[in-house]
């Protein structure tokens, strides 16, 4: 059954991210490599997004017929060195029209991706995200570090080569629909870059396919890139938490007594909390090298016995001499408060093990 006229079958109708959410989409794009980092970008990735954006983008593609009109990447040479290995032929070894070339311009120059702008000097790298760790034992932060992209602009010549005005149009629309909007973008290896459209020209005058003549429209397109040197990326180990626990006697610690050790790399801090009713005294044994050099947040006590091995090291309410326990110290904690009230108070100091 024949479609009425004007009938399209490939209406897009999926709405588009945009905004923060579309910004994302584009990050989680780039990292979607299968690591934390993204990936990097050298010339010959732009060359190949760029041959692939016309060879299967649907803004660009070229069919005539219901014959994929063939895209070839040259360097800057001789049409009589390239017809030497010319595969695209008819029966008789002649060239069949249409096809479509592309040439990158060797001379690739300083970019304007950054709007223009320089990159900060020194040689420097930034924090591009942030992953949390965890190795059975610590908590911590890895920052994955990369430097500045290196802005380039790379100009490429794509030419349709055609004996026909009718493909000439199509192909020239195509063109003209996909940049009526200044830029077109393609990605490269995950990284979006946008293509600028600098101009369009003819040159119908080449005349040597056997003195045939044909059309030749020449598209002037430059991408706006950089370069990504995987080898500049970083992973620097930052904050390490350490979850610390004391062994304490079970036979004078009650439930009503609160003893809270909190260890964060070097530093440490003790909590001790008297519930109402509770026994004002207990003992533990200190696990490692501990210097406290200061105690805050008493509340409710008005005296502080602290033994050492059964000796007295500390008598009162104001520290003015660290306190310094060793492995397996003994360490006696004895308050003086209301027998109804919560006590509590806080030693804090460093260790050295």
């Amino acid at each position: 059954m024949a479609l009425p006229k004007g009938y399209r079958n490939n209406i897009n109708i999926l709405n588009q991210k945009i905004g923060f959410e579309r910004r994302q989409e584009i990050l989680d794009d780039i990292s979607s490599n299968g690591t934390f980092l993204p990936r990097g970008v050298n010339e010959e990735d732009m060359d190949e997004a760029f041959l692939d954006f016309f060879n299967n983008d649907e803004r660009v593609y070229l069919s005539i017929d219901g014959r994929k009109i063939p895209v070839i990447f040259l360097t800057i040479q001789r049409w009589s060195e390239f017809t030497k290995t010319w595969q695209f032929a008819d029966e008789y070894r002649n060239i069949d029209l249409p096809f479509i070339t592309v040439v990158r311009q060797p001379d690739i120059q300083q970019g304007q991706n950054q709007a223009g702008l320089y990159n900060i000097p020194p040689y420097r790298t930034y924090t591009y995200m942030k992953v949390p760790t965890w190795d059975g034992v610590r908590k911590g932060v890895d920052l994955y570090k990369i430097p500045q992209p290196v802005s380039v602009d790379i100009t490429y010549n794509v030419r349709i080569f055609t004996n026909r005005m009718k493909d000439l149009n199509k192909f020239n629309g195509l063109i003209q629909r996909a940049f009526q909007s200044r830029q077109c973008y393609i990605n490269v290896k995950g990284h979006p870059m946008p293509l600028l459209l600098e101009g369009i020209s003819d040159e119908s005058n080449i005349n040597e396919f056997e003195e045939t003549r044909f059309y030749v429209q020449s598209f002037e397109i430059k991408l706006l890139g950089y370069l990504v040197n995987e080898d500049d990326f970083e992973v620097v180990p930052t904050l390490n938490r350490v979850v610390t626990t004391l062994e304490t006697d079970e036979r004078l610690l009650y439930n009503d007594v609160i003893f809270e050790p909190l260890r964060v790399g070097n530093t440490i801090q003790l909590t001790f909390v008297f519930k109402p009713k509770s026994f004002p005294r207990f003992n533990f044994n200190a696990q490692y090298e501990t210097i406290l050099n200061s105690l805050d947040t008493i509340e409710n006590i008005s005296r502080i016995i602290i033994r050492r091995n059964n000796s007295v090291i500390f008598d009162g309410t104001v520290l003015t001499t660290p306190l310094i326990f060793s492995n397996n110290d003994l360490i006696d904690i004895q308050v003086f408060k209301n027998y109804l009230t919560t006590g509590k108070f806080v030693l804090n100091g460093t260790t050295t093990s």
